[in-house]
């Protein structure tokens, strides 16, 4: 693909790329260390681990992350995620419906307790696939209450007997630390289930760790699929084509993510900022795409996040 070509492409596709529709997933070293610690979790037959993080720290991008990358690890497993949403009628029905709901189960829902009951065990058991592993990640789990921990469990156990392995993860906010001090006190075999390995999960905590992202959106990323254009190549591309990189300049970058950081402890910044950032700087750095372009502090500066 030639220059004149990979520039059609660019505006063609411009606002549907995911640097500027901020859903571009990109590799931190949080984001590593939650992909190792569950891909060794899941050797066991049954295993869960928990996640809490500031607002916009990023865990919902790393849930979709974690599944395509257990995907991409173990074909033929089983991973699916779930949104908890806050029920203030928590029946196990309504549990069962919802997870019935989630993983668009086509047949009509039973009505009745039993029925929902085999249903969700049946749909488990198909989509934890001919790898016989299921990898269920339940984001904004602090939602979950302790009758949904133990009815889930329940779940868990009927499809460990069926010979399924089942590994849990959890990704909540801040509050989930809460949720687990009160199973700890009124159901310790529930918190010991779900909720014995508990970490935070943090953003960015310095220039060093800024340079594995910036790194991936010039050169170990790629949109569209099959194409092999990194996220700058398509973006930039005669920058780009001239030996541009926004890598060289990340101590100039990370300077103003700290600047325009949400609070928070330290320097760590939130990959929601990061994300926010990027897609402002290429909108505005679209217009002055050229092998001449200069990327300078000043430049820099001028880019702000909504």
């Amino acid at each position: 693909m030639d220059l004149d070509e990979i520039v059609a492409l660019r505006d063609q596709l411009w606002d549907e790329h995911p640097v500027i529709t901020e859903r571009a997933i990109l590799p931190t070293p949080a984001l590593k260390d939650v992909i190792s610690r569950v891909w060794s979790l899941g050797r066991r037959g049954r295993g869960s681990i928990a996640w809490y993080a500031q607002p916009l720290s990023g865990k919902s991008s790393c849930a979709e992350a974690l599944q395509m990358e257990l995907k991409r690890k173990k074909p033929g497993c089983g991973v699916i995620i779930f949104e908890v949403v806050e029920d203030k009628n928590q029946a196990e029905g309504r549990l069962l419906s919802e997870v019935l709901n989630q993983i668009d189960y086509a047949p009509k829902i039973s009505r009745d307790l039993a029925g929902k009951r085999t249903q969700v065990h049946r749909a488990l058991l198909a989509l934890s696939g001919d790898a016989k592993h299921l990898f269920l990640i339940f984001d904004e789990a602090q939602e979950l209450t302790g009758d949904e921990f133990a009815w889930l469990k329940s779940v868990i156990n009927r499809l460990v007997r069926d010979r399924v392995k089942v590994t849990v993860v959890l990704f909540g906010q801040i509050e989930l630390k809460d949720r687990r001090s009160v199973l700890k006190e009124t159901r310790s075999d529930l918190e010991t289930r779900f909720m014995s390995a508990l970490f935070e999960l943090r953003g960015l905590q310095g220039e060093k760790e800024f340079k594995i992202p910036i790194e991936a959106v010039d050169d170990k990323s790629e949109y569209p699929k099959g194409t092999g254009l990194t996220y700058t190549q398509l973006l930039l591309p005669r920058y780009y084509a001239a030996g541009g990189r926004l890598q060289k300049h990340s101590s100039d970058i990370w300077q103003q993510l700290k600047r325009l950081r949400l609070t928070g402890p330290g320097n760590v910044v939130s990959m929601s900022v990061v994300a926010s950032y990027l897609a402002n700087l290429f909108t505005h750095l679209r217009g002055l795409d050229s092998a001449e372009l200069e990327i300078t502090p000043e430049l820099l500066q001028k880019v702000t996040i909504a």
